[in-house]
């Protein structure tokens, strides 16, 4: 017996688009703006999945949504890298079944139907939240998204519609047992990441902040280069960047594993 389909729109597939060249020891800073700019496009109308560079064999990869192949060819008409000389230009469809899919081709569910739709807000115990705020911003360059003094209310976050650190300092005024149990989640290990474009950098600039380092600049066996360190009451927070060779090996893998039959 077959099951019944579910109703609304078909779940897309994923395809695979890589191109064979060494793409950035030739192109001109043009070409890469133009890239940028189709993948930006890509990615606003909401299909794009990941993109990145190649190395064994050099070259490019774009990951996308599209309901069917003609779909996926109308989406590459104004691919930059489609008629470049001298390159071998593959589409190929993306097989979850060998190479998982790291989203959800399911359609959402209906609006009102208790579907989330954000991740607003994470918070972070802090003891003095005014040393908070300043460090937040100074050292690690997030922004005030929303501050209410009376209510010692605070939201940072990298820019707006981005999700948010909430920094909290306990009050005795809460009673008891919300107040001890909130102090004791002070100085733990909080389990945010963030991403930058060096990790190395990164470490410099905390060094010469003050800021306590946990453990300083590793290279990941996956690809990316980490960084664990700690705000001014001691909450570990975790930085990553990747690597180009890193990140070009672990994505080569997977494509290789994407385009066997």
């Amino acid at each position: 017996m077959t099951a019944a389909r579910r109703p609304g729109r078909a779940p897309r597939h994923l395809f695979l688009r890589v191109v064979w060249r060494p793409v950035d020891a030739e192109s001109t800073a043009a070409d890469r703006r133009a890239l940028r700019d189709f993948t930006e496009h890509v990615d606003r109308v909401g299909r794009l999945v990941g993109h990145g560079p190649l190395v064994e064999p050099p070259g490019d990869f774009l990951v996308f949504r599209a309901a069917d192949r003609a779909e996926a060819e109308r989406v590459l008409r104004a691919d930059p890298l489609r008629a470049l000389p001298g390159s071998r230009y593959e589409l190929l469809e993306w097989s979850p079944a060998l190479a998982g899919t790291g989203v959800s081709l399911e359609p959402p569910p209906a609006r009102g139907a208790g579907r989330l739709t954000l991740l607003q807000r994470i918070p972070v115990v802090v003891s003095d939240q005014r040393r908070a705020i300043d460090w937040y911003r100074e050292v690690l360059g997030l922004t005030v998204l929303s501050h209410d003094p009376d209510q010692q209310y605070v939201e940072l976050g990298l820019g707006p519609g981005t999700t948010a650190i909430s920094l909290i300092a306990p009050r005795p005024d809460w009673g008891e047992p919300h107040y001890s149990e909130t102090k004791a989640r002070l100085g733990i290990r909080t389990g945010i990441v963030f991403q930058t474009d060096s990790v190395s950098a990164l470490e410099l600039r905390l060094r010469h902040a003050g800021a306590r380092i946990l453990q300083g600049v590793e290279q990941q066996p996956w690809g990316e280069r980490t960084l664990l360190f700690a705000d001014p009451d001691g909450n570990e927070l975790l930085a990553f960047d990747r690597t180009e060779e890193g990140a070009s090996r672990s994505t080569a893998a997977r494509a290789r594993r994407a385009a066997r039959p």
